[in-house]
């Protein structure tokens, strides 16, 4: 079952309470909100044009590639944004690019588009956290002309909005993106040093060259194969051999564990899978707490474009076990982690860009 299909039922439920329920007072936007809590966080984006490696230099990629992206903050992808329910969040976008920017808030309703900010221009404006869940934002570009593009090229990021009652879990955030790169040659031939820009043909062919996570594919997976190896991402084989899991996700065996996987697309759905595991899924809510459990124990978790979903796990053992889009040709185009179950692990040893505040730490 995915998002989809509950959002269905959900709306079905919804429908017969308004239609038999005389008690029912209100509107439904109304009784769905939270709170406020009285706090305010303070969130700054620079939006940018800069050139970013998206794939390491390996047998499917000779080279490397590098491509002229947009990004928030100097990154693909942009800073997870972390708040309570009922908090106000602050938002200040700079863009000190050469394009117009802007911003999309799927956390909000109403005044959740920017507007457009200029190059050398700044503008800030407040968006009212009162739906928990994880969220998607992303570049709106020229009052959305060219929103296909700036998505594409990087800019997007994600929202995570703490609900009133959460279990401590080691939180983790993970944003799968599409590639379309006009200097691409396929899988291995890769750009012959080229660096490349966005092919609107291949989006519109739906041709993606790269599934990246966290910004370049393969970034968390050092190998496959063990009779006969494949290096993906060399760099990290070799930290892997030196015994150092400084850029793995590491997580204690039998801990809760909670990923904030956010899919910005632009194109395609992302079918979410722990190798050697299982997930439990949190999407919805009412009145700022999670709409139970839909899916306990599953197997695979649907997440469409432009969407974010809380997912959990425990990893019973020690060992490696793996986060992919079953999808397996956005896994042969990088869309794949590597998480280590060690008693090592620690609460603070996230893979640089991936801790997500807590809502205990954000009071």
């Amino acid at each position: 079952m995915n998002k989809a299909i509950i959002a269905g039922i959900a709306a079905g439920i919804l429908v017969v309470g308004l239609v038999f329920s005389p008690l029912f007072n209100g509107s439904p936007l109304t009784s769905a909100q939270a709170d406020h809590s009285g706090v305010t966080r303070h969130v700054t984006l620079i939006a940018d044009e800069m050139e970013v490696q998206v794939a390491p230099d390996n047998a499917l990629h000779p080279g490397g590639i590098m491509y002229n992206a947009m990004v928030f903050n100097g990154t693909i992808p942009g800073p997870v944004v972390a708040a309570n329910v009922g908090d106000a969040i602050e938002f200040t976008l700079t863009n000190e690019g050469d394009v117009i920017h802007s911003l999309d808030f799927h956390a909000g309703i109403g005044d959740a588009l920017s507007g457009n900010v200029g190059p050398g221009e700044s503008k800030t404006w407040t968006l009212q956290a009162n739906t928990a869940g994880a969220f998607y934002y992303h570049c709106g570009a020229d009052g959305l002309f060219g929103v296909w593009e700036h998505i594409a090229n990087g800019m997007y990021g994600g929202i995570v909005v703490h609900p009133q009652r959460e279990a401590p879990a080691k939180e983790f955030y993970m944003v799968f993106g599409e590639i379309y790169n006009s200097a691409d040659k396929g899988l291995f031939e890769g750009t012959e040093g080229e660096t490349g820009s966005f092919d609107v043909g291949k989006l519109l062919s739906n041709d993606a060259d790269l599934v990246m996570t966290n910004g370049m594919a393969h970034k968390y997976v050092p190998a496959i194969g063990q009779a006969t190896q494949v290096p993906l991402n060399p760099d990290l084989l070799a930290e892997m051999q030196r015994g150092d899991l400084t850029n793995f996700f590491k997580v204690k065996p039998g801990e809760l564990t909670r990923w904030y996987i956010v899919n910005p697309g632009p194109n395609d759905y992302i079918a979410f899978h722990f190798i050697n595991g299982m997930i439990d899924v949190r999407d919805g809510n009412v009145r700022g707490n999670f709409l139970g459990r839909q899916m306990i124990q599953d197997e695979t978790w649907t997440i469409p474009p432009g969407s974010a979903s809380v997912i959990e796990a425990t990893f019973p053992v020690p060992g490696l076990y793996v986060g992919v889009d079953h999808n397996m040709n956005h896994v042969l185009r990088g869309a794949a982690f590597a998480v280590v179950a060690t008693n090592d692990a620690t609460e603070d040893d996230h893979p640089p860009g991936t801790w997500v505040p807590s809502k205990a730490s954000l009071k």
